[in-house]
């Protein structure tokens, strides 16, 4: 009986060992199934920290690169500042300039306007002067009815040189203008009308000291043949000078038509050039607007544009359709 006791108790102590050791393992993988499970959650947020790190890192990177592109448009438009700056101190500068310079050429321009003024008039006084003389010479005639003169006055000297000094005025003026100014026509008008004052001088001079023949066939003879011989004299001295170019040569070629300048045509100057073909003509004249230009004239009638007291042509010949008359 003792021994199936003592047999009992130990069989109830190893199964109670046996099942404390059942629970153990039960313990051991229900903490081990919590370690797995608490790895599984560490690894989970590590990533999700490496990711959220990784995502912080590439913002970081693009505002950077943002700050470095701001950083580089903020020098440029330092740069572009800095150079407006100085452009517009050198126009600043340039201006200042120019408006010394428009002061100078406004007072240059004064004085050219005094001067031409003053060889206005002196153009009038040689007019009036002009037409004194002629009324005197008409009178004379008058009284003479035909008789000659006594002697062989000569033209005034100090007339000849106030024409020749007003000549010289009017070039140093026209040297003070620049190529295409509109005050070049006015001077040429005013050159051209004293080249025709002087002709008008020299013609009655002339007149003045001319003889007429002792033999008279009858009283009127002299006196009705006298305006005839005035007019042939008139035309022979008051002359045009023509320089004209050719395709030909660089060389220009110069005839003189027996016409004062303002009276010449392009009729006159077809008939003195005399070339075989059809030709157009240009003609050296000022604009107001564009100054010095190359004039194209057709009608024969029409009057030619002078410069500087004569005239200046280039001849083209025209291959195609004739020019209108």
């Amino acid at each position: 009986m003792c021994c199936k006791k003592i047999s009992q108790s130990r069989v109830c102590g190893f199964a109670f060992y046996f099942r404390g050791i059942v629970a153990r393992k039960q313990e051991m993988r229900n903490l081990q199934g919590v370690k797995v499970r608490t790895l599984c959650v560490f690894v989970n947020v590590q990533d999700a920290q490496q990711q959220r790190l990784c995502t912080q890192e590439a913002s970081i990177l693009q505002m950077k690169q943002e700050l470095l592109r701001d950083s580089m448009t903020k020098d440029e438009l330092n740069n572009q500042n800095a150079e407006l700056q100085w452009k517009l101190e050198e126009c600043n500068r340039m201006w200042g300039e120019c408006k010394k310079e428009i002061g100078q050429k406004d007072r240059l321009l004064q004085q050219l306007k005094h001067k031409l003024e003053d060889s206005k008039m002196k153009q009038i006084e040689l007019q009036r002067e002009l037409e004194h003389k002629n009324s005197m010479e008409i009178t004379t005639s008058a009284v003479n009815n035909g008789c000659s003169y006594s002697g062989n006055p000569s033209p005034s000297i100090s007339d000849a040189e106030e024409v020749q000094l007003l000549r010289d005025s009017l070039r140093s003026l026209r040297n003070n203008f620049r190529d295409h100014d509109p005050q070049h026509h006015t001077l040429d008008t005013l050159e051209q009308g004293i080249v025709s004052l002087m002709d008008r001088l020299h013609v009655l001079h002339t007149h003045r000291g001319r003889g007429k023949s002792p033999r008279r066939k009858g009283p009127h003879t002299d006196l009705d043949t006298w305006p005839c011989a005035k007019v042939s004299q008139s035309h022979s001295l008051a002359s045009t000078k023509i320089l004209y170019f050719t395709g030909k040569s660089p060389t220009p070629s110069m005839i003189n038509i027996p016409k004062r300048l303002g009276e010449v045509t392009l009729k006159d100057v077809k008939a003195a050039v005399d070339r075989e073909g059809n030709y157009r003509y240009h003609f050296k004249a000022l604009d107001p607007e564009f100054g010095t230009v190359k004039e194209e004239v057709f009608l024969d009638a029409a009057i030619i544009p002078g410069w500087e007291g004569k005239i200046v042509a280039w001849l083209e010949e025209d291959c195609g359709e004739e020019s209108p008359l």
